[in-house]
């Protein structure tokens, strides 16, 4: 998929609403959008991380995934487990955004 992901503050918007991993045997997973980190600034990048929570069974490895959401529509993220939580597994999606140059 081409299509250009969503910026940094659609995704805050999106806080706590479910991404839907549809390529994922033998069903689809949801995953709840727990969290936006701040945007780091340094020169000529951008950073940022999601984190979603996801069921406690059946861990995903770390792959591109396949999502849709409600508003933001469907988009690929590399998602990586990071952490065991009592209600579930924790994935994140680092964001490195290069600067235009002038």
């Amino acid at each position: 998929m081409s299509a250009e992901l969503p910026a940094r503050d659609a995704f805050a918007g999106c806080l706590h609403t479910r991404f839907r991993a549809l390529n994922v045997l033998p069903e689809p997973v949801d995953l709840e959008l727990e969290e936006v980190s701040q945007l780091k600034e340094m020169p000529g990048q951008q950073s940022f991380s999601l984190f979603f929570l996801g069921p406690e069974e059946g861990m995903l490895p770390q792959h591109i995934y396949h999502l849709r959401h409600a508003e933001l529509g469907e988009m690929d993220l590399f998602l990586v487990p990071v952490g065991r939580r009592e209600n579930g597994i924790e994935y994140q999606a680092v964001f490195n955004l290069l600067k235009p140059t002038r």
